[in-house]
C-alpha cells in the first residue's frame, strides 16, 4: 500500500446492504462519504440464486 490521502466527512467500512444505505442516506444528506471495500465489485455472491432443500421440495 501507499500513501493515499482522501478528505471525506464519514468512511464507511463494507458496502454491502447496511454500509450502502448508510452512505446513501448520509449523501442524501449532503454529507461527504467514502465506502471502502475489500473486495471488487461485482463478485460472485450467492442472494436469492441458490434454493434451499426445502425450496426444491416446494418447487
Amino acid at each position: 500500500m501507499g500513501d493515499h490521502t482522501i478528505d471525506t466527512d464519514v468512511l464507511v467500512v463494507g458496502a454491502g446492504p447496511g454500509g450502502s444505505a448508510t452512505a446513501y442516506h448520509l449523501a442524501r444528506h449532503g454529507i461527504d462519504v467514502t465506502i471502502v471495500e475489500r473486495a471488487a465489485f461485482p463478485r460472485e455472491k450467492v442472494c436469492g440464486d441458490g434454493l434451499t432443500p426445502r425450496g426444491v421440495a416446494a418447487i
